[in-house]
């Protein structure tokens, strides 16, 4: 396990940063999750879209954000609280947070306040739009900076008819950058002995997805997404079947793939059509190509397009929907998904974390039961049955 023997404490709430977390302490981190000591992480009580995402007690958005890690219940408000961070802090390689900067100032957890505890520990802070500028500080979530400031729901949007973001999208795609930063920060301190600060967004986290849209936007200085683009390559896109699912072709080298493709489809009557002799030409009568490809996967089902284009080795896909992917047998093959065996005495799935090391999956964990770990991670500290009853009274544990 690559992070094993690291060790982070995490003060966060929501999805991003809890999702990094997630990242790290699926290859072998350990990850303290600080939560408040009367309210938990919100997330915890978060109902998506009006449905809660739960299999019998098992809230799946915390499980999907915080398995495999250690929680603790601190009120870091109160100065013995915040004691116990400067403590976990001066034995943890890396602090995570997605507290805004003026709460950190205010609670005495910034870059500065921990470093006079640990000067080695890395420092990896989340926000909406950034560490600079006159926003800085601005709260933000997924939906509204990483689909809609970034330009990626506007880019989706069809004749006034944008759809609804996804929930999370944008919160694991910075999440993975955040954790690739946090791996760097570790490998350049092992290089160099150097603590580094890593700041991840939401915001450029979405301009990296979104890059090719933004900057051919820029050359054109207009919006890309709205440049109307003809069909060139009727082997490069999607096709109704005859009971309206549909199955994507991606054959950009269409030359090397439109006899294997007409032969699959039961199409040999196309390789003697002049209009498609080649690229230029299929270029040239697009239009007709793609509508010559539309009735024939529109003459049957998706199953027997299955069964028909299972020996095909051009690039295509069925379009699937989620419920599907989950069952997805590749995916399965590759453990892409597992399940786990949760206390509850529930069967959870999981995604997993999309790499692989040596070829292995690694393994799966619960999230932990919000300030489940407090009293034990105390005692690591030191701390007594008595001193934690008394912080208990103050209010400062759960």
């Amino acid at each position: 396990m690559m992070f094993q023997g690291i060790r982070v404490l995490e003060v966060s709430a929501w999805v991003m940063v809890p999702a990094a977390g997630v990242l790290l302490s699926d290859f072998g981190a350990e990850v303290i999750k600080v939560e408040h000591p009367r309210t938990g992480d919100p997330a915890r009580g978060l109902l998506t879209g009006g449905l809660s995402p739960s299999v019998g007690q098992v809230n799946m958005m915390v499980e999907q954000t915080n398995r495999g890690k250690r929680s603790i219940g601190v009120d870091i408000a109160k100065p013995a609280g915040r004691e116990i961070i400067y403590e976990l802090a001066a034995s943890c390689d890396v602090f995570l947070t997605s507290l805004l900067p003026e709460v950190r100032r205010r609670l005495g957890i910034d870059v500065a306040d921990l470093r006079i505890h640990n000067p080695s520990i890395i420092y990896a802070k989340a926000d909406a739009v950034g560490p600079n500028g006159k926003e800085a500080g601005k709260p933000g979530f997924d939906a509204s900076v990483f689909f809609g400031r970034a330009g990626i729901l506007n880019s989706m949007d069809k004749n006034g008819n944008a759809p609804d973001p996804r929930p999370g999208f944008g919160d694991k795609t910075a999440a993975l950058s955040l954790a690739y930063g946090i791996a760097g920060a570790l490998f350049r301190r092992e290089r160099t002995d150097e603590a580094s600060v890593v700041d991840v967004s939401l915001l450029s986290s979405a301009m990296w997805v979104a890059s090719s849209d933004i900057l051919y936007s820029w050359v054109l200085d207009r919006d890309f997404s709205r440049v109307q683009r003809p069909l060139t390559n009727p082997l490069s896109r999607s096709y109704s079947t005859a009971d309206g699912r549909r199955i994507m072709l991606s054959m950009l080298a269409s030359d090397r793939w439109w006899p294997e493709l007409c032969r699959h489809i039961g199409r040999e009557d196309l390789l003697n059509d002049e209009r498609f002799a080649d690229a230029g030409a299929r270029t040239e009568h697009a239009e007709a190509c793609s509508d010559e490809l539309a009735t024939t996967f529109r003459s049957a089902p998706l199953e027997e397009w299955r069964k028909r284009l299972a020996s095909l080795k051009g690039p295509w896909e069925v379009v699937q929907n989620s419920r599907e992917v989950v069952d997805d047998t590749q995916a399965l093959a590759n453990g892409f998904i597992g399940s786990v065996d949760h206390p509850t005495g529930n069967e959870v799935r999981a995604i997993r974390s999309p790499v692989r090391i040596d070829d292995k999956s690694h393994p799966l964990a619960t999230a932990p039961e919000a300030w489940q770990d407090t009293e034990a991670v105390l005692h690591e500290l030191g701390y007594g049955w008595d001193e934690i009853a008394e912080l208990q009274n103050e209010g400062i544990l759960p």
